[in-house]
């Protein structure tokens, strides 16, 4: 079944729970986004776990060094999922996946700013990971105009093809998702689409519905 992600960049700790509480009937990952995390710590991955304990509980960390020491800060708040940066260097990427094994949960690398995500996806796959994200930049939206287009999407089904979980996030909005008919993504990340609309929790159990219409069990 594909995931809904909601991803919670809010700066404001109590804002992200409420905003969890009301969301989390209609998603499977609770993400603590790059900005919360920042502004409150990590103690609020310890709060999505207490509050969640069905839920898989994301932290973005983006680590671009001292892997495994991020990601054991994460894993032992609680978090299922860690991230890290295809930018960075393999030997972080791979201290990360390292951790993750250890604890028997799993490494997310973010192809955020990656010329080639195929080719680096082949290089973390042979370090053990077997979770990428292509995460189409915000900057990038605002700022250059990039677009979820047939290139994007054929990008995303390469990925698909190497046997990897593959999650979409950037910008991620209700009318594109028929984009990625028929292509085998692990999951959604939806931010802005759910967290700025006035009614959260019916925005994510739109997008949860029409995730179940695109992709049927």
């Amino acid at each position: 079944m594909i995931k809904l992600q909601l991803a919670m960049d809010t700066l404001d700790g109590d804002e992200a729970l409420m905003l969890a509480a009301a969301v989390a009937p209609h998603a499977e990952i609770l993400e603590a986004g790059t900005p919360l995390i920042k502004s409150v710590g990590i103690g609020i991955v310890k709060k999505l776990r207490s509050s969640h304990p069905g839920k898989i509980i994301l932290a973005d960390l983006k680590s671009s060094d001292v892997g495994a020491y991020e990601a054991n800060m994460a894993f032992n708040a609680g978090a299922d999922i860690v991230t890290t940066q295809g930018i960075t260097t393999l030997a972080t990427i791979s201290e990360v996946q390292r951790e993750a094994d250890r604890w028997k949960r799993r490494a997310e690398v973010d192809m955020t700013g990656v010329k080639d995500p195929v080719a680096r996806a082949k290089e973390v796959r042979a370090v053990g990971v077997s979770l990428v994200l292509y995460h189409r930049s915000i900057d990038e939206e605002l700022t250059q105009g990039a677009l979820w287009d047939a290139k994007a999407v054929n990008t995303i089904r390469e990925l698909c093809s190497l046997g990897l979980d593959v999650a979409i996030a950037g910008g991620i909005h209700y009318e594109m998702l028929s984009l990625m008919r028929g292509v085998p993504i692990y999951g959604i990340v939806v931010g802005r689409g759910i967290t700025a609309q006035p009614d959260p929790a019916q925005a994510a159990k739109k997008f949860s519905e029409r995730i179940h219409e695109i992709w049927p069990a």
